[in-house]
């Protein structure tokens, strides 16, 4: 993982963003300073080797049955010769990438299906949903999303790399309270 994303049990990961905003210079933020982490610094690749665009990265939670399926962006175009050090990593997967599919992931309307699955956690997961409305000023009928699953930690503050997934793209998101 980039550094800026790499967690692991002996050191934090230095960002720090809020899954319940979209990701911006407003909510993906340095750890230690609680300044704006720099566009071009998201622009970078999320892994170490990066990942083509055209291959995917899948994301999981303890917390949460879904995996994140990050997929790149796509080729970034560009006129002119390309900036040094930007050759191979053009095409990769992104930290901006990774975050928007976390973001995208966590606010998917539950499904029928995935309600009924929750058994007895209905009564938690419906009361973090109210309290997120309320904390957002949002609208009651837009529904249950997948990111009352969270309650408070909804806190992005790394990436562990699964050990167990062989090296083949497989993460797991580490959450802190908001």
């Amino acid at each position: 993982m980039h550094p800026l994303l790499a967690y692991t049990r002996l050191h934090r990961a230095p960002i720090t963003y809020d899954v319940s905003f979209s990701p911006s210079a407003r909510t993906v933020l340095d750890r230690a300073t609680h300044s704006a982490i720099p566009a071009h610094t998201l622009a970078q690749p999320a892994t170490d080797p990066p990942t083509p665009s055209s291959s995917k990265l899948i994301l999981r939670s303890d917390k949460f049955p879904w995996p994140v399926i990050v997929a790149g962006s796509g080729p970034r175009f560009t006129i002119g010769p390309p900036k040094s050090g930007r050759g191979a990593s053009a095409n990769a997967i992104t930290i901006l990438d990774v975050l928007h599919a976390v973001h995208t992931t966590l606010w998917t309307p539950i499904t029928p299906e995935e309600w009924e699955a929750l058994g007895s956690a209905q009564k938690k997961v419906a009361k973090r949903f109210e309290a997120r409305c309320e904390r957002m000023n949002m609208d009651r009928r837009s529904g249950v999303r997948r990111i009352d699953w969270r309650g408070e930690k909804t806190r992005l503050v790394g990436v562990e790399v699964d050990k167990s997934g062989g090296g083949s793209g497989v993460g797991k998101l580490v959450f802190s309270k908001a």
